[in-house]
């Protein structure tokens, strides 16, 4: 009992709902760490940053807003190339300053082919021209703002409440910023300065991050409060109802897969318990089905197989009990008839007129006559793997050496199934043991041919002959006609008392 539940325990089914719970737990934590590596980055890290680099553009536009105050008191030159000079130029990149709170605005004096986003800086006159600027070829001197900048800090420059923000625009998104003269308290220019800076735009590139740690994403998550728990309880829970519903999913997917197997588990048991009778139904096109339908198909080729071994061992068993029994009456009965025999010849022989030493020999000559053709019967010819054709001339030469039969033989080499080839051989004994033992025939005529898709066995005598049809007819010709159906052959005889009998046996062969 315990080793059927152990079996149970550790059997298909429950493997198989271990695998589905396995499978499905591995895929809910690879998606639970996909979503944490890419969601936790933009609702974590991406404000993070994004308020850090804000801050950095904001300090940076007053920076050199006051600093081109303080410089350019009468106004900026026109065409002046802001930024630093020496700075590599990194399309898509915010570099900071040492001290961190500021950025590092490259000067690019060329053309600039590049389709992401740069550092930049530009100078706003109170009219709305642009003044200056750190990319020229981007943001050309004496142009209208409104046509260079991106709409939101266009609207900011000419009035609008904005002066800060996110935005994508045609070379990827940057954070921005507006720094107007009012906030160091100059008052605002009038539009007759046309060079004096009235606003500063700067512009940085920016992107979130897009993906992390999905362990650092999970441990930063939980740092950011109730809204970082509720989205932290979400996978925990997904994960804990995995489990019941792979069991039920599981066991669903399996119970059938199960028991088709279990099916199989019970046909073998009872084939190797001896019963080839076990037919199993397709029950699918599958791997098992095909698997059921195979070992159905198995079963009863192993059925047949050991049931022609057992024909073959009880045929070989009979065959043996046969020669044994005519070795006995060989050396027995055989040579008390024989010395009969002599004992009667002799008493003939010093009385001549002596009826009862006469039907003596006469009856014991007879009786060795049958012998004879009784061990030749029971001395049966065997094909070996030789064939047909030279079993049946074996039978003809042992009527002939040992019964002094006169034998006609014209056998062709024919090649026919195994099954065939016995039954016909048999038919040729048991024909001929009618013809010489019942018969009296003393001159047989046995020929063998194939023609027209059949083989043709035919046997004839000249003995006393019978009548085919009489109930007494014997049983050697019930078994031929037996045999010969067995085939699909067909058995004619022809016989009549006083002219002997012939008997032809056709069966189709391929």
């Amino acid at each position: 009992m315990l080793d059927r539940m152990r079996s149970r325990a550790w059997g298909l089914s429950s493997r198989l709902v271990a695998s589905y719970i396995l499978v499905t737990l591995a895929v809910v934590v690879l998606v639970e760490a996909l979503v944490l590596g890419f969601q936790v980055p933009q609702l974590v890290n991406g404000v993070q940053v994004q308020t850090q680099l804000q801050a950095q553009v904001d300090a940076t536009a007053q920076s050199y807003g006051q600093q081109l105050f303080e410089r350019y008191p009468g106004g900026v030159p026109a065409g002046t190339v802001l930024g630093d000079r020496g700075q590599p130029t990194l399309p898509g990149q915010a570099r900071p300053a040492p001290d961190g709170s500021l950025l590092l605005v490259p000067a690019i004096t060329g053309p600039i082919h590049s389709d992401q986003a740069i550092t930049a800086v530009v100078v706003v006159a109170a009219d709305g021209t642009v003044v200056a600027s750190s990319a020229p070829y981007r943001y050309p001197p004496g142009v209208a703002a409104a046509t260079e900048l991106p709409a939101p800090a266009a609207q900011a420059i000419t009035g609008g409440r904005i002066k800060a923000g996110d935005m994508s625009t045609p070379y990827g998104s940057v954070l921005w910023t507006i720094w107007s003269a009012g906030r160091a308290g100059t008052g605002r220019p009038s539009a007759s300065a046309p060079g004096l800076a009235a606003s500063v735009y700067l512009q940085a590139p920016w992107s979130a991050p897009r993906f992390i740690n999905p362990i650092r994403a999970w441990s930063e998550l939980g740092q950011h409060g109730e809204t970082s728990a509720a989205l932290l309880s979400a996978p925990s829970a997904l994960l804990i109802v995995t489990v019941p519903v792979g069991v039920l999913f599981g066991r669903l997917a399996t119970r059938r897969l199960v028991r088709r197997v279990r099916r199989l588990e019970r046909a073998t048991l009872a084939v190797t318990d001896g019963d080839y009778t076990v037919a199993l139904p397709a029950s699918g096109r599958d791997e098992i089905g095909r698997l059921e339908a195979n070992f159905t198909t198995m079963a009863r080729q192993l059925g047949s197989a050991l049931a022609a071994e057992r024909q073959r061992a009880t045929r070989d068993a009979r065959d043996a009990e046969r020669a044994r029994i005519a070795r006995e009456i060989h050396d027995a009965i055989s040579q008390h008839l024989f010395g009969v025999r002599m004992i009667a010849a002799g008493m003939r022989r010093a009385d001549p007129g002596n009826q009862e030493a006469q039907a003596l020999e006469r009856i014991s000559e007879e009786a060795l006559h049958d012998m004879q053709a009784l061990l030749i019967e029971l001395r049966s010819a065997s094909l070996d793997g030789a064939g047909l054709a030279p079993a049946l001339r074996q039978i003809c030469a042992a009527y002939h050496h040992r019964l002094g039969v006169s034998v006609n033989a014209s056998l062709e080499d024919v090649t026919v199934p195994a099954p065939v080839e016995h039954a016909l051989l048999r038919i040729a004994q048991e024909a001929c043991v009618n013809a010489v033992r019942h018969g009296k025939a003393r001159h047989l005529t046995v020929s063998l041919a194939r023609q027209d898709g059949h083989v043709e066995l035919a046997v004839r005598d000249t003995g006393t002959g019978f009548e085919p049809t009489a109930p007494h007819a014997g049983s050697g010709l019930a078994h031929i006609r037996d045999r010969a159906g067995e085939l699909g052959g067909t058995v004619d005889i022809d016989s009549a008392p006083g002219r002997g009998a012939a008997l032809t046996v056709r069966v189709p062969v391929p």
